[in-house]
Order: structure tokens, then C-alpha cells, then sequence
């Protein structure tokens, strides 16, 4: 988002796709009424894209994957536009201090609780809360506090220094994984996994073919970025990639960082699959061995209006 002058008039910018959207500031501030014509041109463009029709085609719920990409890009809006040097009226800077709040505190505390607990960590969310803020926390299970602080680090590297390639994807791992302990008391493996390991009874990738299955699937990726809806192209990713399980463990929290980076990238604000829907999660997952993603879809996106609810502004 930035400021363009034209024909002695001053508008506020956001370039979509390849096109460049323009709205005129008529005063000296820029409002929440203006963000807001902006963001109804944004979702004109994304609604008549062959990509979002392509999806909702398999999404099928037209509502609820519509009420997710306004109030998504509508935050992420109010994200972005402070970035822009011109006065702001006061509503929309508090909006943007809630939204940016979230993004910095509320979501990673959140996300971090959920992915690990997903994978087994016994640590109450508030414990996590309070090792994320640096406060003094009562937690005794030392693997998983340190779990904690590695997830933060991981999030921090996904979010500034993270590209999609083969070492970036190691490098992700090994912050997350670096000295802690597996269930069977082991230390994590450095790089990918050396025997063959199984999700919900379903064979992935070989050892073997697992660096050629990761670099297809980053090709894929770099390929499709600009071809396929920004949902479509995070929760396949996903998919994929858990098809794959590259490590011997940590595929599952590796995988939900890789996606929400995807969402990211592509102007929307990241989600959270929930602790509580875990045997779904992975139902929905398996579901997708006949290729059949109706199932799968429908959760991911009842799981990312789940996180939307708990944006405050």
C-alpha cells in the first residue's frame, strides 16, 4: 500500500495481482471509509479471478470462504496501511494497534500452544503465554518450555528471513527442533528422516526420494504462486508437504509454519489449526488419499474463521 500523486490529486495505492488499484484522499487523512472503498475494489478483483472461482468450485461454501477473505484482508488492511507515510485518522490507527497487537502476541501465543499441543506438549496455554511475555511461569517440563522458546524462534525466522527453498525448510527445522527431546527420549535427527514412517497407517515418502519430493513440491509451489488462489495454494502446500513427512518428527508443526507463511505472503492474516479439532485435522488429511479435498478444504477453512473470531478491533 502507498501514496501516488496524479494529476495533482493524491490517492491511496495497492497494486493486486498485476493491477493497481487507485482511491482519491479527499481531505488530509486518510479514513477508515477510504481503506474500506479500497479494500471492496481488492475483493472485486480477487471475486472475478479464475483462480478463486477454480477453488470455490471445491470449496463449495461460498459464504464461509467469503465472510474469511473479507475480514482477513480487511485486518490485514488495516495492518498495512500504516506503512504509508500520511496522516491517519485516530479509529483506524487504534484498528491498526489491535490488529498489529494480535499479530505480534495474541496469534503466536495462540498458534504455538495449538500447533504443539497438537503434537502431544501437556504445557497449559497460559504457561505459554507467560514464557512468550518473559514472565515467571510454573511449568517443570523442561523439553517443553524449551519447545516454546524454539517455536518462537522458529515463527521469528519464518516471518523475516524464511524463502522456500530445501535449506531454508532444514534450517526451520532445526530451530524448532534444536535440543529437545523426542517421545521415545532421543534427540531430534539433524536433517530428513532415514527410515520410513506412516500417518494414520498411510505410507509417505520414501528416505530416499524425500529431497527430490521437497524440491518438486518448492517448484511446484513457485510455479503455482500466481495461478492458484492464496488458500488453495497454502492448504495444498500443506498437504503435500505432510505427505511427504521429510523428518522422522516435527513434520506436522514444520508444516503449519510453512503454511501460514504462504497466507502471509499473499496479504492475509495467518490461522491456527486448534487443539481441540486435532482428530479431525487428521481426518481431514487422510481423507485426501482418493484426492478427494471436499473434506479437507471445509475444515481448514472452518479452522481459519475459528482464528478470525478471535481477533478483537
Amino acid at each position: 500500500m502507498f501514496i501516488e500523486k496524479k494529476d495533482s490529486w493524491i490517492y491511496l495505492a495497492k497494486k493486486v495481482h498485476t493491477k493497481k488499484l487507485l482511491v482519491k484522499i479527499e481531505g488530509d487523512t486518510i479514513t477508515e471509509k477510504l481503506l474500506e472503498d479500497l479494500s471492496h475494489k481488492e475483493l472485486d478483483i480477487i471475486y472475478g479471478s479464475k483462480s478463486y472461482r477454480d477453488f470455490l468450485e471445491n470449496a463449495y461454501n461460498e459464504s464461509l470462504l467469503q465472510s474469511i477473505i473479507e475480514a482477513s484482508k480487511k485486518m490485514y488492511n488495516y495492518f498495512e496501511v500504516f506503512g504509508v507515510r500520511y496522516l491517519i485518522d485516530d479509529p483506524l490507527v487504534q484498528k491498526r494497534v489491535e490488529v498489529e497487537k494480535w499479530l505480534q502476541f495474541g496469534f503466536p501465543e495462540a498458534f504455538i500452544f495449538n500447533s504443539n499441543n497438537i503434537e502431544w506438549s501437556k504445557i497449559p496455554k497460559e504457561e505459554v503465554k507467560k514464557i512468550i511475555e518473559n514472565k515467571k511461569y510454573k511449568y517443570k517440563v523442561k523439553n517443553e518450555v524449551q519447545e516454546v522458546h524454539n517455536s518462537v524462534k522458529s515463527w521469528n525466522f519464518l516471518t523475516h528471513a524464511f524463502v522456500f527453498n530445501e535449506a531454508n525448510i532444514k534450517k526451520l527445522y532445526h530451530i524448532l527442533t534444536k535440543d529437545l527431546l523426542q517421545e521415545n527420549g532421543e534427540r531430534y535427527p539433524r536433517w530428513f528422516k532415514k527410515a520410513l514412517n506412516t500417518v494414520n497407517n498411510n505410507m509417505t515418502t520414501s528416505p530416499d526420494k524425500v529431497s527430490d519430493e521437497i524440491n518438486n513440491l518448492i517448484k511446484w509451489y513457485r510455479a503455482n504462486k500466481a495461478n492458484i488462489f492464496s488458500l488453495q495454494l497454502a492448504f495444498d502446500f500443506h498437504l503435500k508437504y505432510e505427505q511427504i513427512h521429510p523428518f522422522e518428527n516435527g513434520n506436522g508443526r514444520t508444516g503449519r509454519l510453512l503454511m501460514n507463511k504462504i497466507l502471509i505472503q499473499n496479504g492475509m492474516l495467518p490461522m491456527i489449526v486448534f487443539t481441540d479439532n486435532k482428530q479431525s485435522y487428521f481426518n481431514a488429511i487422510d481423507s485426501c488419499k482418493s484426492w478427494n479435498k471436499k473434506k479437507y478444504y471445509k475444515f481448514m477453512l472452518e479452522q481459519y474463521q475459528k482464528t478470525l473470531d478471535q481477533v478483537v478491533i
